[in-house]
């Protein structure tokens, strides 16, 4: 028996409205894991200026997070293993809403830039302030919809369900 929550859930329309956040999330973490990619040593210093991780680790975490981003990214534009994608970018989204978070609220408005884009766009946007939070918060309602409500219909997912579903009439038939 279905729920009306469940039927909500499940609603046709949850894919028409998932696939242009999923879009826009998926490009938003392709576009910030280029330059990290291409300038790890930069990438570094902007993760060594948060003061929050060991010394140790702020290498490893420059060269592994651009490229976690950059996988997230493309398997969610391409809607697959979309609610997968969606929890990872979530779980980096709400990292990154703490730290920033932290360096705002608790050491006052930070004098450099998120690190989260290019040197050019950080000096065009001056201080990490909290409008910087609340845009990470926008990419996290957007990916948490996705994770909640996109099933990847409209995407890998949905291709790969309907030739798996094609293989078991198939099956059945023969």
């Amino acid at each position: 028996m279905s729920t009306p929550s469940h039927a909500f859930r499940r609603h046709p329309a949850h894919a028409a409205i998932g696939l242009p956040v999923r879009l826009i999330v998926g490009a938003v973490f392709i576009y910030a894991s280029l330059y990290k990619l291409a300038e790890p040593h930069d990438f570094a210093v902007s993760i060594a200026l948060y003061d929050m991780l060991p010394t140790g680790l702020i290498n490893p975490m420059a060269i592994a997070l651009p490229a976690v981003e950059l996988a997230v990214g493309l398997t969610l534009i391409l809607g697959l293993w979309t609610r997968a994608s969606a929890a990872v970018i979530n779980a980096m989204l709400v990292v990154f809403i703490a730290a920033i978070g932290y360096v705002v609220f608790v050491r006052g408005m930070a004098d450099f830039g998120c690190g989260c884009f290019s040197p050019a766009a950080e000096e065009a946007s001056g201080e990490m302030a909290t409008d910087t939070l609340f845009r990470d918060v926008g990419y996290l309602v957007g990916a948490v919809y996705v994770m909640i409500f996109d099933d990847g219909a409209l995407g890998a997912d949905g291709l790969l369900r309907k030739r798996r579903a094609g293989r078991g009439t198939n099956e059945i038939s023969d």
